[in-house]
């Protein structure tokens, strides 16, 4: 997200998806997004109904990258943690800040004002180290197995889990009331329904396409794992904190997709 980042705040029923593709772009991305100043600004509530078609671009992107750099004949280790760097580079490593914030807020804090504190706080403790060490090491391990993949297949997957992952983060924001008043999930707005309906029929395309043909029913076995992840993270942040912020969509993101990769591992041999 870029740091002169605005929301806009005029809000209507109209579907303009040029627009919302764009504004979900420049909000999930570091990426310069041609046009996104000047085209008819919708409300960032709206454009989440686009999380997952954005995430996807994410997600392939990722995958292109992961397929171009096996050409240099590097150590598989080696071309993992490269592509996981070029993923955390096009999103400036936004939900993995989230994660860190919310391990360290939920589990590090004793009452709900001392939480919701040390998750506005910009500095890393020890659980949200801990957190980051173990999703990027689980990701990269990942990333190393898809590459023996074919180059469709993991390309596919790879965009089918950052899709739905941000859909996921969607259906967060629409079902979960903000903890706050004041944080950056309150001002965004709450999607609709029908945006956050959207955004996952539009993810969970991509996740049943993913498996098809060597295993269509893990696609549907992937986003179950996803909607079990953030059922109990709705569960514990709302018990914990009174609803959900930015950085617990942050962590649901990246949670749901480790999640949704190792289901895909896990049955596509």
């Amino acid at each position: 997200m870029s740091d002169n980042f605005q929301l806009s705040e005029q809000a209507n029923g109209q579907f303009r998806p040029v627009s919302e593709i764009l504004l979900a772009l420049r909000f999930l991305t570091r990426l310069p997004i041609p046009f996104a100043s000047t085209v008819d600004p919708v409300p960032l509530a709206s454009a989440m109904r686009m999380f997952g078609v954005a995430g996807a671009g994410i997600g392939a992107l990722n995958g292109l990258f992961l397929w171009g750099i096996s050409y240099l004949h590097l150590p598989g280790m080696i071309g993992a943690v490269l592509s996981v760097g070029f993923g955390l580079f096009l999103t400036g490593a936004l939900h993995e800040d989230g994660l860190a914030d919310c391990a360290d807020g939920l589990f590090g804090g004793k009452t709900r004002e001392r939480r919701l504190e040390i998750m506005r706080d910009s500095r890393i403790g020890t659980y949200g180290a801990c957190a980051l060490v173990l999703a990027l090491l689980i990701r990269v391990e990942a990333y190393q197995a898809l590459a023996a993949y074919p180059p469709w297949q993991m390309i596919a997957i790879l965009a089918a889990t950052a899709a739905f992952s941000r859909a996921m983060v969607v259906d967060m924001m629409w079902a979960t009331r903000p903890a706050r008043p004041d944080g950056l999930s309150a001002y965004a707005g709450r999607p609709s329904r029908n945006a956050g309906l959207f955004a996952i029929v539009s993810g969970g395309a991509l996740a049943v396409l993913a498996g098809w043909p060597t295993a269509p029913i893990v696609g549907v076995q992937a986003m179950l794992v996803a909607l079990l992840i953030t059922g109990l993270i709705r569960r514990l942040a709302t018990r914990l904190v009174g609803g959900q912020t930015g950085d617990v969509c942050g962590a649901v993101q990246v949670l749901v997709e480790i999640g949704m990769l190792m289901t895909f591992l896990a049955s596509i041999h």
